[in-house]
Formats: structure tokens, sequence, C-alpha cells
């Protein structure tokens, strides 16, 4: 949170503003096995599912921050799907 307030009275004093924040969505599951494909030695399962439980506690309060220009994508999928979603819903928020 002090971030996202910094970021704004930084946008601020240059006269500019978030336009949409983009939050992107998938099962618990599908992201352990994503981070656990990486094949990166400290991505062990139990610390994967441990940063995901760090990083729901700590995006929470975020997301009721900016809950105003929220846009929530799905991201399961092919790529081109999801990039596809996330350029549909940036435009219907008036954000690309």
């Amino acid at each position: 949170m002090p971030q996202a307030r910094e970021l704004t009275t930084v946008l601020a004093a240059t006269g500019a503003a978030l336009d949409a924040v983009l939050e992107l969505t998938a099962p618990e599951d599908v992201v352990v096995e994503r981070l656990l494909s990486r094949g990166r030695p400290d991505d062990t399962e139990d610390v994967v599912r441990h940063r995901q439980r760090v990083y729901e506690s700590q995006t929470a309060p975020l997301l009721a921050h900016y809950a105003g220009i929220l846009v929530t994508v799905p991201a399961v999928g092919p790529v081109e799907d999801i990039t596809a979603r996330a350029l549909a819903g940036l435009a219907e928020a008036g954000a690309a």
C-alpha cells in the first residue's frame, strides 16, 4: 500500500494518473504447475504455495485500493487468448 500511495503522488505531480490496473487470475493449482515447470531448484510445491499465500495477503488491499479501475482477466489458456482478453478488458475500461 505505501508503494501504491507513492505512485499516486508521483503521477499526480506530473499530471498523470492510472487509467487501469490489470489483474491476471488463475486457479492456484495452475499457478503452482506453471511455476514448478520452470525447473528452478527453489520452486518446490510448498514454497510456491507459501508464495501464493503471501501474494494473496499482500495483494488484497491493493485490489480494494484500485477497485474503481481494476480490470480482472482470467489468465488460463494460450498466451494469445490471455493477451486478447487483457487488451479487450483494457479497451473496455478506456485504458488501451
